[in-house]
C-alpha cells in the first residue's frame, strides 16, 4: 500500500484530536444496527481516535499475525514451509496452519511467552497471551486483546518497528491477499489490508473483529474494529463490521494524518 506519512506533530501519548462527536456517533450507528460496536483509527504510530463502547474482547484469529512474527523471529526465519503455513493462516484463517506454527514455538508455556514478547516489542505492555482455551477453541485465540493495544500493534507493524524486514513484508502482503473474510475492511471500498477474527462468547453470541490498515486519499491509517450483533449471529456481525469499516473510511479525512514512529 503506497501511503503518505508525515512526521508526528504531537507526543505519541497525547489525547486524540478527534473529539467526542465522531467517537460518539459510532455508538449511534451501533444503536441503529442493533449491535455493540467499537473501532480505532489513526496514522501508524500516532494516538488514534477511539470510538464505540466495545473496546476489548478475545483476539480469536487476529492473534495469528503475532504468531507468524514469533515464528519468523526464530533461527531460520520463514522458510518455504513456514511461508506456506503463514499464508494459509492469514489469507484463509486456517486454524490447523496456525496451530502448526504455534507448535513450532515449543511447548505451551514457552510458545505463549514468545508470542507475548512480540506484543511487548510492539509497545504493548498490557496484553498477556492466554494459556487457557475454552470449549475446544485454541488457547491463544482466547487472549483478551483491546482495540487500543491492537491499534498499537498494527502501527508498529506498518511502521517497520517489529519483525525482520523480509518476513514482515511477506506477512503484510498476506494481509493484502485475504480471501476468507471479505466483509468489513474487505468491503470498505478503499485499498486495505487486514486480519479478521470471530467466534462465539460463552453466551453464544458472536464477536467479529478485524485489525489492519486502509488508504484514504493517499494516506494510510491503522484501524481496528469490533462488533457483537444483537442477534448474536455471525452473518449479522459481518454486515455490522462492513458498516463500521465504511464509517472509518468516512471519518478518516477528519483524523490527523501525522504519523508517529517507533
Amino acid at each position: 500500500m503506497a501511503a503518505a506519512r508525515r512526521e508526528a506533530a504531537r507526543e505519541p501519548n497525547a489525547p486524540a484530536d478527534a473529539a467526542a462527536g465522531p467517537a460518539a456517533d459510532l455508538d449511534a450507528l451501533g444503536d441503529q444496527l442493533g449491535a455493540e460496536v467499537g473501532a480505532t483509527i489513526g496514522p501508524p504510530g500516532a494516538e488514534p481516535l477511539r470510538a464505540g463502547s466495545l473496546q476489548s474482547g478475545p483476539a480469536w484469529s487476529t492473534i495469528k499475525v503475532p504468531i507468524a512474527l514469533a515464528v519468523a523471529a526464530q533461527d531460520g526465519g520463514l522458510g518455504p514451509t513456514e511461508r506456506g503455513l503463514v499464508s494459509a493462516a492469514i489469507t484463509r484463517s486456517d486454524n490447523a496452519a496456525a496451530a502448526e506454527l504455534f507448535g513450532q514455538l515449543g511447548a505451551l508455556g514457552p510458545a505463549t511467552a514468545k508470542v507475548t514478547e512480540v506484543l511487548r516489542s510492539a509497545g504493548d505492555q498490557q496484553t498477556q497471551v492466554s494459556t487457557q482455551g475454552r470449549d475446544g477453541f485454541s488457547t491463544y485465540g482466547q487472549t483478551e486483546w483491546s482495540l487500543t493495544e491492537q491499534q498499537r500493534f498494527m502501527g508498529a507493524l506498518l511502521n517497520g518497528c517489529i519483525g525482520e524486514p523480509s518476513s514482515r513484508e511477506f506477512i503484510l502482503e498476506q494481509m493484502r491477499s485475504v480471501t476468507v473474510d471479505r466483509w468489513g475492511l474487505g468491503s470498505a471500498g478503499v485499498p486495505a489490508l487486514w486480519k479478521g477474527g470471530w467466534g462465539p462468547g460463552a453466551d453464544g453470541r458472536y464477536l467479529v473483529r478485524q485489525m489492519g490498515a486502509i488508504e484514504v486519499d493517499g494516506t494510510e491509517y491503522a484501524v481496528t474494529l469490533a462488533a457483537i450483533p444483537g442477534d448474536g449471529q455471525f452473518a449479522t456481525g459481518q454486515s455490522v463490521a462492513t458498516e463500521i469499516a465504511r464509517w472509518l473510511v468516512a471519518r478518516a479525512p477528519g483524523v490527523s494524518a501525522a504519523a508517529g514512529d517507533c
